[in-house]
């Protein structure tokens, strides 16, 4: 590689897409949290077993609110790393780029970095984090030796499964590998810049990572997976466990649920997780491989979006991101997607599917004052109701934790037995913390002979049997059907159900009766 040398700094000349580029372009993000680290993390650069002639960095740095303060944020830069490791910045506009400041809090800067890459290969890495010393020559190694466009790399003390063992050309349906989205991975520049991929410039930076890193997934012509280094050390972890403030912690749960909180934030993240959805849908157009990916963004971003930050948001603003998340449940929340669910999101997603967004509401009180509600009904009574002379109804009634149950209608309480004659009531406990269901079946709707019946609620994946309390005794009247006397009795049938049987007795019996 030829190169000259102004102030020391190593500046890059030939071709970029020759034989004269670097192996690969490290790009450092610079953000109100990695600001103080960025020393370390171009000092792991500098040490790089690959060589300094073979790398190339661009820093994009600066934060949003230093400019509000009247403070200059550095420009975008490109640092030349001598063998020394002495890190000495070049005026940005003596390399062709922009000297005004950029904002590193906006996914612009990534773009415009992105934009004067010049290595074969492209690495993204927040000021926060730094590589091993072998990183980037085992990473364009591995996917010189394999032919692969993107190259995951094992962060220090990850525990994903994903990281088990080392491999080559993994599928994209791979468990793992939905949640594994952060753009701290190896690239190949040249299927980025034939497809035109750039970050999201209108949703946080970590969902903007995310949409990127999805469609170079899609795109790629090999994924490769090394698990037999520690190539990244996030944040402030460094070799061993602590805070994480790269990629990965800005997309936990915690991070997400903080920036949700903050104004504008829900709408962001959910901006960000349509963005993200769209791009899987546009490449799979659904089926088990779509379904993968849109489970890991239901399970994490649909947890803070239907969960205590849509809860203290106002309402008009509730009302926009339960409407986008009702979008969302419809265009990807299939049955297999579903599945993969824990109950309490299942049940969260039954009230947005119906458009109950009162209902949502109810349900997230009820998690915050006693956990989420358990998927449960309880068969409180069974009896036998005079309707008439010599007419009886059986009336039973239950109880679920499930709040807000009688918006959606009668659908969610199903009957086995006979469903075409029983009437359904609904109406809210009265603690308010969840729903009273009343059933009343008129006698006559039993044949003679013994008839097992039950009672269910089903809501979006979270359909459970009514049980019967312990100790809930037979009950028994006598009534009539024509002329003829019968005896009708309910109690438990020794499971979670009901059996009714209905008898015909002797006319001197009734009488007695």
């Amino acid at each position: 590689m030829n190169s000259a040398s102004t102030a020391g700094i190593a500046v890059v000349d030939g071709d970029p897409d020759g034989s004269d580029a670097p192996d690969v372009t490290v790009v450092v993000a610079v953000r109100e949290d990695g600001r103080r680290c960025l020393g370390r993390c171009l000092d792991s650069l500098a040490g790089q077993t690959i060589g300094t002639t073979r790398i190339e960095v661009l820093v994009a740095g600066g934060t949003e609110r230093s400019t509000a303060d009247g403070a200059r944020p550095p420009a975008v830069g490109v640092y030349g790393l001598p063998a020394d490791g002495e890190r000495r910045p070049s005026p940005a506009g003596a390399y062709g780029l922009p000297a005004q400041p950029l904002s590193a809090g906006r996914t612009d800067t990534l773009n415009q970095a992105l934009a004067h890459a010049r290595g074969r290969y492209v690495f993204f890495l927040d000021a926060g984090d730094f590589l091993g010393r072998e990183a980037l020559s085992r990473l364009v190694d591995a996917a010189d030796s394999r032919g692969s466009d993107v190259v995951c790399a094992k962060t220090a003390a990850s525990g994903a499964a994903i990281f088990a063992r080392t491999r080559h050309g993994v599928p994209l349906d791979e468990p793992g590998l939905p949640w594994e989205l952060s753009a701290a991975k190896l690239f190949r520049r040249e299927p980025l810049l034939r497809h035109g991929l750039r970050f999201a410039e209108d949703v946080p930076a970590g969902l903007a990572e995310q949409a990127f890193t999805l469609e170079a997934l899609f795109r790629s012509r090999g994924v490769a997976v090394l698990a037999d280094y520690d190539y990244r050390f996030a944040g402030d972890a460094g070799p061993g466990p602590g805070r994480r403030s790269g990629p990965g912690a800005r997309n936990s749960s915690a991070a997400l649920a903080a920036a949700a909180g903050e104004p504008g934030g829900l709408e962001d993240l959910l901006r960000g997780t349509a963005a993200a959805m769209a791009v899987t849908a546009r490449f799979t157009g659904g089926g088990p491989l779509g379904d993968g990916f849109h489970l890991r963004h239901f399970a994490h971003e649909g947890d803070v979006l239907t969960g205590p930050a849509f809860l203290r948001a106002p309402e008009p603003v509730r009302r926009r991101v339960f409407a986008g998340v009702r979008r969302l449940v419809a265009d990807h929340l299939g049955d297999a997607v579903l599945a993969g669910l824990r109950p309490g999101l299942r049940l969260r997603f039954s009230y947005v599917r119906a458009g109950d967004e009162a209902g949502l509401v109810a349900v997230l009180r009820y998690e915050a004052g006693h956990g989420v509600p358990p998927l449960r009904t309880d068969l409180v009574s069974a009896a036998w109701r005079r309707t008439g002379p010599a007419r009886h109804t059986l009336v039973v009634t239950a109880r679920t934790p499930l709040p807000h149950l009688g918006a959606h209608g009668t659908g969610p309480v199903r009957l086995t037995g006979c469903p075409e004659a029983g009437r359904i009531l609904l109406r809210p406990a009265s603690d308010g913390a969840g729903t009273d269901i009343e059933v009343r079946i008129p006698a006559e709707a039993f044949p003679p002979g013994r008839t097992r019946i039950g009672l269910s609620t089903a809501l979006l994946g979270t359909e459970h049997a009514a049980a019967v309390a312990a100790g809930t005794v037979p009950r028994q009247a006598h009534g009539l059907r024509g002329l003829r006397p019968y005896r009708l009795d309910v109690g438990p049938d020794g499971t979670d159900g009901l059996v009714v049987a209905v008898t015909p007795v002797g006319p001197r019996r009734a009488g007695r009766s």
